[in-house]
């Protein structure tokens, strides 16, 4: 079996996974919400919640969903099934081609200045100790596009990967794959994360 040594190679985009019209309705209930938080992240040495910057995105997360907001990640989280197969078969790696689930979504809501700083998804807060694996895809939805700047930038500024409404990238959860958004100029850019273990 041929492995492909160009780490490009592994980052899978799938056009309109979500159509346009249910990108805009999810945005209007999201912009409605009140329990968006600055994003955070755990940091597994001090066992601790970090925020990295007072330019951070803002997210909303479980178990602060709306009803509304319930609906819309169930819809994405049961859609996204077949996505993780397609991206995993078009590999053709016999020694990969299982996984146990991945996570609740996370939303994101990026405002004029705001910024995701450059980062690989060693997500540790994923498992409680019930729940053990490692994460193995990072998946990331984008809900629109009438917003400057917020470009997602990977391999340390080397490659900007252009998305649409609706559209949805994977990759490989690992220090291969660094990534950051650039900061918003204009417009809020609204997006979804999630990651496979």
């Amino acid at each position: 079996m041929y492995m492909n040594k160009n780490l490009e190679h592994y980052i899978f985009q799938k056009e309109n996974f979500l159509d346009a019209q249910y990108c805009e309705n999810s945005i209007n209930v999201l912009i409605d919400e009140n329990e968006w938080e600055t994003h955070t992240w755990y940091h597994y040495r001090s066992d601790s919640i970090h925020e990295k910057s007072s330019a951070e995105p803002d997210q909303l997360s479980a178990p602060s969903f709306s009803d509304e907001v319930h609906v819309i990640n169930q819809y994405i989280i049961d859609n996204l099934h077949s996505t993780i197969l397609e991206y995993i078969n078009t590999l053709k790696f016999k020694w990969f081609n299982e996984w146990q689930g991945y996570n609740v979504l996370k939303f994101m809501r990026y405002s004029p200045g705001q910024t995701m700083e450059n980062h690989c998804d060693h997500i540790h807060s994923m498992f409680d100790g019930e729940r053990k694996g490692i994460p193995i895809l990072s998946i990331i939805g984008v809900l629109n596009d009438d917003y400057e700047g917020g470009e997602l930038i990977m391999f340390d500024g080397d490659k900007t990967i252009s998305t649409k409404t609706g559209d949805l990238l994977i990759f490989p959860s690992n220090f291969l794959y660094p990534h950051r958004i650039a900061p918003v100029t204009r417009g809020a850019r609204y997006s979804y994360v999630s990651w496979v273990w």
